[in-house]
């Protein structure tokens, strides 16, 4: 009986994916062992109270008693195999009436009656399994009537049958998933990871017989993940369809006329998928916006009402707080204070909604000329006046301007909410404002009138936000045409200070009647038009990818280190606060750069509020274009050590040395005895007295190692009352690959920060304290320094010997390839070199900004394939020298007329979130003509058929596009292979 029950089996009708075994449970052998009356189990389940039964139920599913051993287990749940005795009758009748396949079908029903006595077996679940995978396959049961069955009557009789056996299987297979090891209902789907693929998409012609073609059905069914939220999907790297989107099933068919093909390229970016992140949470203490098509992540104790990016709400209310919420406001109560807080984030989300201004002037071009007409255009009435006593009447006569005096909103209803907007007087929160009305030709007085969305919940304030009259409103108290703010942005360009530049705005114009205003008055109009600027730059959409120099592109070869110590921030009302306890040293960019946006638009919209006075050092991120920046980016300036004033006394380079060799053991630094501590302090140059005792000697040491880990100083010391400028890193053609601001001295580890939170660690940098920040290097990241540079501390050669000419076959200038199919493989592999290998040298005229020596090792003019380098990076040199020195020379005299002065005179700011946006922009705006000035030059050599595009690497190219096809003899395929694109390299002078 045993050996029969032990043979494989089949069901009858299902052809199954393994043998299915029936195995005797009577057989079970007693354990040798005694299991503890108290168990623990996983999470959400139960295991039998006998100690020699291993049942385990879910708690949800807790039957009334034990189905192995029958003991009481108090639950109230009955399993599904109980249900379905009595079903298995009524299968029984049917399987008799079928003529043929009688003994299969028996033998199902047979097993199926076993089942409910017995506990299920492991030769059954193989063959529930291969039962659910047929049937998860779509297409593949056919249907009633269908064509693949040679008797339509035996297949509609047989399939009652065969449709109760699996339903019965595929339920006692699902129970025994929850006994046994639980499943995962939800996976990831497989994220792929390939090339770029062409995608083809063709155009239907009207009225004509197309020839058609089935789509492959998808693999899964789509009714799989037709329950889940778009943030779930999205997580998933499911499709997320909209409303007015249709499906494409395989019933479906797609016309592809042979006349008609646009061929669109799929990037090679894909969205990566998380296979723990099912829509259930994202990192710890964070969330994501439940719009699907935004990305932003909020901190769960910041988290805001409404999405700042998209205005999706994120606030999820109680049902005893919705009629609350759906009530109005009173429009003649004052606000209080926690309304006003609602209506502020409501009123930044709406700005943010529905100014979007675009950052090229051509695009602005018809505002632009709105504007000069309304300023060309004068009104003139005349009226009588009253008659004289000769009976002569005077006439008096009116000149007004074409602007009109009073804008109003011309939404009725609210953007964010849909609510009707309500619109009252002076005694109400939504009356009229008086306000100046500023234009190149004229300064007048304006009414606006506010509208209010009463909602509790959002409150929002409607006042005049249409670009199409070509005004921008500040605060309700100040309209200005966008061709001033233009006006402001050219004049930063050209190096001048954010105020000046507003001061003398309408230098050049002396009939302005804006010289007529009070003092107050000036002042105030230049006070509202600077912090209205800076919203509107906010508000500015624009790539940061389009400053990427055209010849280096993301992956240049030689980067140099500049500092800018002209443009820093006063600290008289701003005050930089630092963590007490450790925390990351990753900052999220996205993050700081929305919040200072927001705070620029928010003292924009609201001009009376303070601004902030206190800010988060540990959380500012430097400015690096999107492709040149690293996935983890970060900001160690809450570690450096500022007690020191200058280069501490000794050899740190024979400290690093002896820290590789394991003659120093920084983790048993107290294990060596006081002759071993003085002998290193002596050869790394210490000063000790020779009565000095071991505890001197480790706190020299240890005092030593501190800072050369914390960042030797590689730069002036800030004054207390100011920040210490920028750090920035420019490529040859002078454009900014990354910019750090830094509120403390610039130290070695400022330098290390910026090259590791870039995409790529350049195979050379440049700079005058390369010996710093090698050692930095080598203390921080002692595994990446090795695969760099090994020994030798940044240097050609080893450090400790005479320097010697070397050549570098990695510098080697290679032909130009278009293809780069290892980009991206490995992220410390340049892509250029094809190495890891890294030099930080210095420019062979240089002096450092310490007074120690630069040792000749760092020179670049030791590598024979930097020669025709050297001229280029000498120049960018002398004209910081030259700058510094201007600066200086500037200040003391008080010149600020020149040309020259503009660039290196100091800028001053007072507010931190216009310090970082001016900064941020004159970064962009310099790169950003250097790349047009490319971009023209690349033109002029451009022949018909020819165009400009970008490589891989972002680096500016000529493609020879051929699109000659032979008609009526190819498929489309073919047609694509055909139609070739060639790219070469573009040659532009440095």
């Amino acid at each position: 009986m045993i050996q029969n029950m032990l043979e494989p089996k089949s069901l009858a009708g299902v052809s199954p994916l393994g043998p299915l075994m029936m195995v005797s449970v009577a057989a079970r052998e007693e354990p040798s062992y005694k299991m503890a009356v108290k168990t623990y189990t996983r999470r959400g389940r139960g295991k039998c109270l006998n100690p020699h039964c291993s049942f385990i139920y879910v708690t949800r599913h807790k039957p009334t008693k034990c189905p192995e051993c029958g003991r009481h287990l108090g639950g109230k749940w009955i399993p599904t195999a109980k249900k379905t005795q009595q079903k298995n009758l009524q299968v029984s009748k049917l399987g008799s009436e079928v003529k043929s396949g009688s003994t299969n079908q028996d033998t199902v029903q047979e097993e199926n009656a076993d089942a409910g006595k017995t506990k299920p077996s492991g030769g059954k679940k193989e063959g529930q399994r291969c039962l659910k995978k047929i049937k998860a396959i779509p297409g593949e049961e056919p249907a009633e009537g269908s064509s693949k069955s040679p008797d339509k009557t035996l297949c509609v009789s047989m399939q009652p049958l065969i449709k109760h056996v699996k339903e019965m299987a595929l339920k006692r297979h699902s129970m025994c998933n929850l006994q046994g090891r639980p499943v995962r209902p939800i996976l990831p789907s497989y994220c792929s990871t390939g090339p770029a693929l062409f995608q083809i998409i063709t155009v239907p012609t009207v009225n004509r017989k197309i020839p058609t073609r089935n789509i492959k059905a998808p693999s899964e069914p789509r009714e799989r993940f037709s329950g889940l939220k778009a943030d779930t999907l999205k997580q998933l790297g499911r499709e997320v369809q909209s409303k007015q989107e249709s499906f494409v099933t395989a019933s479906q068919l797609v016309s592809s006329p042979s006349d008609m093909t646009i061929v669109s390229v799929v990037p090679f970016n894909h969205a990566t998928v998380d296979s723990f992140k099912l829509g259930l949470s994202t990192a710890r203490g964070r969330g994501h916006c439940k719009n699907a098509l935004c990305d932003y992540m909020y901190k769960n104790r910041h988290k805001p009402l409404v999405c700042p990016k998209c205005g999706c709400k994120l606030t999820r209310g109680n049902p005893k707080e919705s009629k609350r919420s759906d009530r109005l406001v009173d429009p003649y109560q004052p606000l209080s204070p926690v309304q006003k807080d609602i209506q502020r984030q409501s009123t930044l989300q709406l700005i943010r909604r529905c100014l979007q201004i675009p950052e090229s002037e051509a695009e602005l071009q018809e505002t632009l000329v709105l504007i000069q007409d309304l300023n060309g255009l004068q009104i003139v009435l005349v009226q009588p006046g009253e008659p004289k006593q000769d009976g002569t009447v005077e006439t008096e006569t009116l000149v007004e301007s074409g602007w009109p005096q009073f804008y109003e909103s011309s939404a009725t209803h609210c953007v964010l909410c849909k609510k009707p907007l309500y619109k009252g007087d002076q005694s109400t929160i939504a009356g009229q404002e008086d306000c100046w009305l500023l234009t190149e030709m004229l300064v007048q007085t304006a009414s606006l009138q506010l509208k209010v969305c009463l909602n509790a919940r959002c409150l929002a304030m409607h006042s005049f936000t249409d670009l199409h009259p070509g005004l921008f409103n500040i605060g309700n108290r100040l309209l200005v045409s966008i061709d001033l703010l233009l006006t402001v942005r050219a004049k930063i360009r050209l190096g001048h200070p954010p105020s000046q530049a507003v001061r003398t705005l309408f230098d050049h114009v002396s009939n302005h009647p804006v010289h007529t205003l009070s003092p107050e008055e000036m002042s105030q109009i230049q006070e509202f038009l600077l912090i209205g600027y800076w919203a509107f730059e906010s508000l500015t959409l624009r790539d940061y990818n389009d400053m990427i120099c055209g010849v280096c592109g993301v992956a240049p070869k030689l980067e140099i280190a500049r500092r800018y110590t002209n443009s820093v921030l006063e600290l008289k009302n701003v005050e930089f606060t630092w963590p007490e306890s450790s925390v990351s040293d990753e900052v999220n960019v996205d993050d700081f750069w929305l919040t200072m946006e927001t705070e620029a638009i928010e003292q924009a919209a609201f001009p009376t509020d303070i601004p902030i006075t206190r800010v988060d050092a540990s959380v500012i991120a430097p400015f690096i274009p999107p492709l040149m920046r690293s996935p983890t980016v970060i900001n160690t300036e809450k570690d450096k050590l500022m007690s020191h004033k200058q280069q501490p006394p000794g050899a740190p380079s024979v400290l690093v040395r002896l820290i590789h060799d394991g003659e120093l053991r920084l983790d048993k630094i107290e294990d060596h005895s006081e002759d071993e501590l003085r002998n290193i302090l002596q050869r790394c140059g210490a000063s000790i007295t020779p009565c000095s005792s071991k505890n001197d000697l480790l706190t020299s040491l240890i005092s030593m190692c501190t800072l050369v880990h914390s960042g030797l100083p590689t730069g002036p010391q800030a004054p207390e009352n100011l920040t210490a400028g920028k750090l920035s890193i420019v490529c040859p053609h002078k454009i900014m690959c990354g910019s750090k601001y830094l509120v403390r001295g610039e130290t070695a580890r400022d330098h290390v920060d910026l090259l590791v939170s870039s995409r790529y660690w350049p195979p050379v940098y440049v700079g005058d304290s390369a010996r710093q920040v090698a050692l930095c290097t080598d203390m921080q990241y002692p595994e990446m320094a090795a695969r760099m540079w090994g020994r030798n501390q940044g240097c050609f050669s080893e450090p400790f010997d005479k320097p010697e000419f070397v050549s570098c076959a990695e510098l080697h200038e290679k032909p130009y390839n278009a293809e780069l199919s290892t980009l991206g493989q490995n992220e410390h592999v340049h892509p250029l070199t094809k190495s890891s290998s890294c030099w930080l040298v210095h420019p062979p005229d240089s002096s450092p900004s310490h007074e120690t020596a630069v040792p000749e090792h760092h020179s670049m003019a030791l590598c024979k394939d930097l020669e025709h380098l050297i001229c280029t990076v000498t120049q960018i040199n002398k004209e910081d020298i030259e700058e510094q020195k201007q600066m200086v020379d500037d200040e003391q005299q008080g010149n600020q007329s020149s040309v020259n002065s503009l660039r290196t005179q100091r800028v001053l700011l007072n507010n931190p979130a216009h310090y970082y946006l001016y900064n941020r922009l004159l970064d962009f705006l310099s790169s950003r003509d250097i790349v047009t000035e490319q971009i023209n030059q690349v033109l002029k050599v451009c022949q018909p058929g020819e165009v400009v595009i970008r490589d891989a690497l972002y680096r500016l190219g000529v493609a020879n596009i051929n699109l000659e096809r032979e008609e009526g003899k190819k498929t489309e395929v073919e047609e694509l292979k055909q139609g070739t694109e060639t790219a070469y390299e573009v040659v532009l002078p440095e």
